[in-house]
Formats: C-alpha cells, sequence, structure tokens
C-alpha cells in the first residue's frame, strides 16, 4: 500500500489522535469502549484499540489528588452516559456529548457529597497544585533571564492571576475539556469503526443546539448578578464558562459560513486566522454574540443553508 496515499486518506485521524493526546486524553477512555462496542475490529481501528487502551490503563492508574480523581470518575461518567445515547437515540453528536456532559456534572456533585467532599477541598488542591507548577516556571525563567529583560512584578501578577482562575474556573475547564474528548474521539471512531452506531458528526460550519441553552445562560446571568444569590454566584460562572465557549463555538461556525459565502480562499482563510488570533478577546466576544443571535434567528437558515447538527 502507498504509504502517502494512506497518510492522505487518515490525516484526519492522525490529527485528531494527537490532539487527543496532547490535551484531551480522557477522551481515550471514551474511543475504547466505543470501538469495543462496535465489532468488527479491523485494519486501523486495531491499532487505535490497542493505543488508545493502553493509553487508558496509564492515564486511569496514575497517582492523582482530588481533582484528578474528580476528573477520571467525570469522564467515566460521561462515557456511561454517552454510550446507550450514541447507541439507542437518534440524538446529534453535539447533544449526546451535551447530554453526557450534564449527566456527569450532575453526577459527580452527587458523588462528591457522598464521599463527604466540598467545593472548597478541590478548589484548595487545585490553587496549590497550579500555584506549584507557577513557582516552578517563575523561578526558571527568572533563572535563565541573564538580561533582566523579565518584569519580575508582572510575572509574578500574571501567575497569580492564572493561579486563580484555574482555580475558580476548575469544574467549568473540565467539563470542557471532557466535552472536547468525547468529540475528538468520536472523530476518529466514525472514521475507523467498521459498523459505527449513532449519527455520524456532521459539519463545523453546520454546529449548532437547542435554544434551550439560551435560557439556562440567562438564568445564570441572574444568579451572578443578584446579590442575595452570591453563594451560587462561582457555580454560575462556571456555568457560564461552559455555556460561553458553546456559544462562541457556534458563532465560529456561522462565521465560516458567511466566510465561505463571500468566496474566502486559502489566503484570505489565512489573513482572517490570523487576525483573529491577533484580536482574541474582540473575536471571542464577536464568536459569542454571533452565535447568540443565530440562537434566535437562525442565520445560516435564513441564508440558505439549514443546519443539519453538531
Amino acid at each position: 500500500m502507498n504509504k502517502s496515499g494512506w497518510l492522505r486518506r487518515h490525516s484526519s485521524v492522525l490529527v485528531a489522535f494527537a490532539a487527543m493526546l496532547w490535551f484531551a486524553p480522557v477522551g481515550f477512555v471514551a474511543l475504547v469502549a466505543l470501538l469495543l462496542l462496535s465489532p468488527p475490529i479491523r485494519g486501523g481501528a486495531t491499532a487505535a484499540t490497542i493505543i488508545a487502551g493502553g493509553v487508558c490503563f496509564w492515564w486511569l492508574t496514575l497517582p492523582g489528588v482530588l481533582p484528578d480523581q474528580v476528573m477520571r470518575a467525570g469522564i467515566v461518567l460521561a462515557v456511561a452516559a454517552f454510550l446507550p445515547i450514541t447507541f439507542f437515540t437518534r440524538a446529534t453528536l453535539g447533544h449526546r456529548i451535551l447530554a453526557a456532559s450534564i449527566a456527569a456534572t450532575l453526577g459527580l456533585i452527587l458523588l462528591l457529597g457522598a464521599l463527604g467532599r466540598s467545593w472548597q477541598e478541590m478548589h484548595w488542591w487545585t490553587e496549590h497544585r497550579v500555584g506549584f507548577t507557577m513557582r516552578m516556571f517563575t523561578s526558571a525563567a527568572l533563572g535563565i533571564d541573564s538580561t533582566g529583560t523579565i518584569d519580575t512584578q508582572q510575572l509574578a501578577e500574571f501567575s497569580k492571576t492564572l493561579v486563580q482562575f484555574m482555580a475558580d474556573y476548575g469544574p467549568a475547564l473540565t467539563v470542557l475539556q471532557i466535552m472536547a474528548g468525547l468529540a475528538l474521539a468520536s472523530a476518529i471512531y466514525y472514521k475507523l469503526a467498521h459498523t459505527p452506531k449513532g449519527i455520524e458528526p456532521g459539519r463545523f460550519r453546520d454546529f449548532t443546539f437547542t435554544e434551550h441553552l439560551g435560557w439556562a445562560a440567562i438564568v445564570m446571568l441572574v444568579v451572578v448578578l443578584v446579590p442575595k444569590l452570591a453563594a451560587a454566584k462561582l457555580g454560575a460562572m462556571n456555568a457560564l464558562l461552559v455555556l460561553g465557549s458553546l456559544f462562541a463555538l457556534r458563532g465560529a461556525a456561522v462565521a465560516t459560513v458567511g466566510f465561505l459565502a463571500l468566496g474566502g480562499g486559502c489566503l484570505t482563510t489565512v489573513l482572517a486566522l490570523a487576525t483573529a488570533f491577533l484580536l482574541l478577546p474582540l473575536a471571542l466576544i464577536g464568536a459569542i454574540l454571533l452565535g447568540i443571535v443565530d440562537t434566535r434567528f437562525d442565520l445560516r437558515r435564513r441564508w440558505g443553508t439549514p443546519p443539519a447538527g453538531g
């Protein structure tokens, strides 16, 4: 078999596999479960199952503190919900991932309560570990700064801000990592499985979700703004971070449709991505707002390209 031809045919699988290994190893649990429950396993699926199984065993047996245990329990709960939804319903991939993530979140809340663990305990562990990592990074950066160009005070402020953010929004980041893992695992699964189950992923430009998430965002915003609900503010902020990320993805999908409709070529695409990267805060805000507008007005349908599911 021609190696270059094989690489071209499986390039998307290799990219997804590398991405999952790099920042979302939680997805390997879902990939192994999906492949094993969709026999026969042939060709590249066999290699993927063996490699993913090895990563799963390594990752699940690693020693870890409370945030690590929460992450592992979360992906197990998410996969346990994701599999029956995939095998026995006609829900789109986006809605399957959303339902599995909600189920995992509720399951983790109940599990932590049953084990007598608190939010404050998880917050402390996250702050402690991220703080230790940042102190090591700061010491290393200052150690190799022979010219004295690094502003020590600015570096300390950045470190403090990052540690606080990771500690405060650990739950949201865990949910987003689980979602990314399920999405990447599904992308590989539908490329390799001989008899895949469930509706296959649609194009990114068609990404959508139920408009009820808009109402959920409004409720969370009310919780944040009402002083009497201050005790639930941080939980609401975590929910808003997850919802904001979903709306940003939806806005990016809408922008992609509009960009392609205007005849965006390769060079134009590169320039647009470079501009979005340089103006990242504005690009994120714009994507979120566009996603919210699309939820209400279904812009792609009005443009003649109805969304087919996420």
